[in-house]
């Protein structure tokens, strides 16, 4: 027998009452942040190299505790057998004679309506050489740690897929190859790409005047820089602007105490603004899908962008947790939550 109104009234109220935004942990953010290991980077020597495979091991067992089974994408390259290696004395080459093979990790949440719809949420996981990399990028990952956790047990109209991008800072390696296997979903009619968020350093901000910069000039009428650091960012190209209107108010309604401040007049895939292209949201502007950069700005606001001081007593706590539950909160609320009922409530 159908529910009665008195009780699909009751399950909605429930469905209300406990966003998944609400679950969202300080304490869980910060010890997921603190977990992964430090100089995660591919340019490194050899031996070196086993805490990015770490890293990857690491992001694995952490989705299988939260009950989720994580798929592995290969990416298609290596060192060639020639390690490329910072040091104080600028870059050189060192013999690697077993090059590893490097992985994205992603998790998927199935859409109950209208799962060829995907809303896709990225975050990359190595580091630079010689810096922690707690702002660039474990606050992005340790954010999406969290919402794959918050998220695990809703159920949404349309697909999310959560993914862990390695190899972004040489070249967005691991976002090209995820965009270039989807945009072949896409064209054989498997998959359309609703949005797509790279979580991009959002963990670091600054309440003093003249604290941010900006790699885009005053633009009258249009563009008026900001000049102080806080706020989490949104950036846009033109044809993703609309999708970048939708996650902002969703944002909003999800943690209103977050300042989001959106960028969406970006022309093209970026190229007069090679700023704003320095993320894995880039690949996907090029295959024409919608995509934001979410980000704290990086070097236009931070002094520890790819520093050693890059590390985890840097990052804004409170407003690093109000941005993860502002984009958990909108990503459910984009990909369109489904009330489930509870039977057993059900008049018979």
């Amino acid at each position: 027998m159908l529910p009665s109104m008195k009780t699909l009234f009751a399950a909605m109220l429930v469905s209300v009452a406990q966003p998944p935004e609400a679950t969202i942990s300080p304490d869980r953010l910060m010890e997921a942040l603190r977990a992964l290991p430090p100089e995660r980077s591919v340019l490194r020597t050899p031996d070196e190299q086993d805490t990015l495979k770490q890293t990857e091991e690491l992001l694995i067992a952490r989705l299988r505790a939260i009950g989720l089974e994580p798929t592995e994408q290969t990416l298609e390259w290596s060192t060639g057998g020639m390690a490329r290696v910072w040091s104080e004395d600028g870059w050189k080459f060192v013999p690697d004679p077993t090059p590893r093979s490097w992985r994205n990790i992603y998790v998927e949440f199935p859409g109950a309506v209208s799962p060829n719809e995907v809303i896709i949420v990225g975050a990359h996981f190595d580091s630079h050489p010689n810096t922690p990399g707690a702002d660039d990028n474990a606050s992005g990952v340790a954010a999406a740690l969290e919402m794959a956790r918050a998220l695990k047990d809703t159920s949404t109209a349309r697909t999310i897929r959560i993914v862990f991008f390695n190899l972004e800072e040489i070249g967005l390696v691991g976002s090209r190859e995820h965009a270039a296997w989807m945009q072949q979903r896409i064209e054989q009619g498997q998959e359309h790409i609703v949005g797509m968020l790279s979580l991009e350093m959002i963990g670091y901000y600054a309440d003093e005047p003249n604290s941010q910069r900006s790699p885009i000039p005053a633009i009258p009428g249009v563009f008026t820089p900001p000049t102080v650091g806080d706020f989490l960012g949104v950036v846009a190209n033109q044809s993703s602007a609309a999708f970048a209107r939708q996650l902002v108010s969703s944002m909003r309604q999800a943690e209103p105490a977050l300042k989001v401040e959106l960028l969406d007049f970006i022309p093209g895939a970026g190229e007069m603004f090679p700023d704003v292209r320095r993320s894995d949201h880039s690949p996907f502007w090029d295959i024409g899908a919608p995509a934001v950069m979410v980000t704290d700005t990086s070097e236009f606001r931070t002094p520890h962008y790819h520093q050693p001081s890059d590390t985890p007593d840097t990052i804004d706590v409170e407003r690093f947790t109000l941005a993860t539950r502002a984009l958990t909160g909108a990503v459910w609320r984009l990909a369109r939550p489904v009330v489930r009922l509870d039977e057993s409530n059900e008049d018979r």
